[in-house]
């Protein structure tokens, strides 16, 4: 059977002869731009946190991946980043991930074909005139710069759209995301070209060719969100584009399975097929080394506590006063299919949220949920369910380890609220639990900043249901 190829894979066996893993400097860049003037785009943070997940889950260490965002994603700054962060140190076996989410544009350049470029529109940009404008990523600048990167396996996503018009608005076919308009993740200015006749390109942004690199011979796949003549989609959540691929690449670690970028691709396209009317959907394209695209990512596997999930949601307890106490009623084995009741010592008024993180890193919100909505308590004891309450909790596979973490916030953070994807097209709950998405844990992340928060864990292990 052939074998095919691993993209991002640890080093070859070949390599290792010569290179320990000690040397090994893998380098993710993530860049967010939300904060744009005149034209702002929401949950750019949102996009971060996803594509965090997606690193960790490829493999880079917290200390492997850098983050630009809004202020600090100048020109000047990603430029920089580009040349050393993702260069410096890093060999040809070495993983290297380039992400970009904001607006993209066209901008007049004589050295590119047609006379125009794509580019991405980084946090300084500068309008200079009728149809001039300054600090933005020129397609071709992007691809220079990663032709020069040591790595032979570099890829790159990027959420962001340059062509067509930022005006009209996008109504969202499902309302599981929470929102019924969306908006276009395209930068407009005066006198910018005009766009590619609708219908006429297939290609997503452009990461140009360096002039001496041969087709089939890149260091890199790109994925983007659209073709060039359509507009990729943000909304509330995040960038469509980023959801499909987040969501993608967690499903196959935890079903162990390798995607390739191609399936990536399919999948975001599905995604965005999912929630957009017909005439508002983008397609994500793949460019660059056909090997690279066809190539098989090397994920680690969501399971027993390693995922990103389960690791950012004790980091983040860790970061409240420890001071909020969990106890299962019916001690921590369990078994399939047993009822579980969970009893939280409250410190003192204020809102409770109670989400548990299975073996497989798939977080749910327990508490509140569709039969009690709301969550605000008071001090003391909050047991749950109890008989008065219309529901129960009962262990359910995948079986192994799993979390319990519980947030009590002086404002009001209600995680059934912000945990959409369970939601009917109207925008009723239709599930008794919801999943957990980084919209939710983001609203989190700002009470922990502001010592507002009250956390505790408990770890339970749930085993196969006997015969």
């Amino acid at each position: 059977m052939r074998t095919r190829t691993r993209l991002l894979s640890a080093f070859a066996a070949a390599a290792s002869l010569v290179a320990s893993a000690a040397d090994a400097s893998p380098r993710a860049l993530l860049i967010g731009v939300g904060d744009v003037r005149s034209a702002p785009l929401p949950a750019i943070d949102v996009d971060i946190d996803n594509m965090r997940k997606v690193a960790t889950i490829i493999g880079f260490k917290p200390d492997e991946i850098k983050v630009l965002y809004d202020e600090q994603a100048t020109y000047a700054n990603v430029r920089q980043a580009l040349a050393t962060w993702v260069h410096d140190g890093v060999g040809a076996n070495d993983k290297v991930l380039i992400y970009f989410s904001g607006h993209g544009t066209r901008v007049a350049d004589a050295q590119s074909a047609n006379g125009q470029d794509d580019a991405l529109v980084m946090h300084d940009v500068l309008l200079q005139g009728h149809g001039q404008v300054k600090n933005v990523l020129l397609g071709r600048d992007l691809g220079a710069a990663i032709a020069k990167i040591p790595s032979h396996e570099v890829l790159v996503l990027v959420d962001a759209c340059h062509s067509g018009s930022a005006t009209r608005d996008i109504q969202l076919g499902n309302l599981s995301l929470g929102t019924s308009v969306a908006v276009t993740r395209f930068f407009s200015y005066p006198g910018m070209p005009e766009a590619v006749p609708a219908g006429t390109a297939t290609r997503g942004f452009t990461v140009a060719r360096a002039m001496d690199t041969p087709a089939g011979s890149e260091n890199y796949a790109a994925l983007s969100a659209a073709r060039d003549d359509e507009l990729a989609t943000g909304t509330e959540n995040g960038g469509m584009f980023t959801l499909g691929v987040t969501g993608a690449i967690q499903d196959a670690a935890r079903d162990g399975k390798h995607p390739t970028v191609e399936d990536l691709r399919q999948a975001a396209t599905q995604y965005i097929a999912l929630h957009l009317k017909e005439g508002d959907r983008s397609h994500p394209v793949a460019d660059g080394n056909p090997r690279l695209i066809r190539g098989e990512l090397a994920l680690i596997p969501l399971k027993d506590g390693q995922g990103p999930t389960w690791q950012s949601l004790v980091a983040l307890a860790g970061k409240g006063q420890p001071v909020l106490k969990i106890v299962a009623g019916n001690g921590q084995q369990i078994r399939v299919g047993d009822r579980i009741v969970l009893e939280v010592a409250v410190p003192r008024e204020g809102y409770l949220n109670v989400v548990t993180v299975d073996s497989q890193d798939r977080a749910t919100v327990l508490y509140p949920n569709k039969y009690n909505t709301a969550n605000e308590v008071k001090a003391g004891a909050f047991r749950f369910p109890t008989p008065q309450m219309n529901f129960v909790v009962r262990a359910a596979e995948p079986t192994g380890p799993s979390l319990v973490v519980a947030f009590l916030t002086d404002k009001k953070v209600n995680l059934l609220d912000l945990g959409v994807e369970g939601r009917d097209a109207a925008g009723k709950m239709q599930q008794a639990f919801t999943e957990v998405n980084s919209r939710a844990t983001r609203a989190l992340v700002v009470d922990a900043r502001e010592d507002q928060i009250a956390a505790g864990t408990l770890t339970v292990r749930v085993d196969a249901k006997t015969q």
